[in-house]
C-alpha cells in the first residue's frame, strides 16, 4: 500500500513540475518600469578602515 502511495505521488508531482515547466509565462504582466542610469546603478557606501578615526561628513565635505 505505501508503495502504491509513493508511486502515485511521485506521479504527481512529475506531471505537476512538467506543467509549471512547460507553461508560457504569463503576457499579462506589465513591463517594469525602465530604470533611469541614476536608479540602476547600485548606491556604494565607502566606510573607513578599522584602524582609521571616522571622520564628520562635514569634514568630508569640506576638503573637496
Amino acid at each position: 500500500m505505501l508503495d502504491l502511495r509513493l508511486a502515485t505521488t511521485s506521479l504527481a508531482m512529475l506531471i505537476a513540475l512538467l506543467s509549471v515547466a512547460l507553461a508560457d509565462p504569463a503576457k499579462d504582466q506589465a513591463r517594469p518600469v525602465a530604470q533611469s542610469a541614476a536608479d540602476a546603478r547600485p548606491i556604494r557606501v565607502i566606510l573607513p578602515a578599522p584602524w582609521q578615526p571616522a571622520t564628520a561628513q562635514a569634514d568630508v565635505q569640506s576638503s573637496k
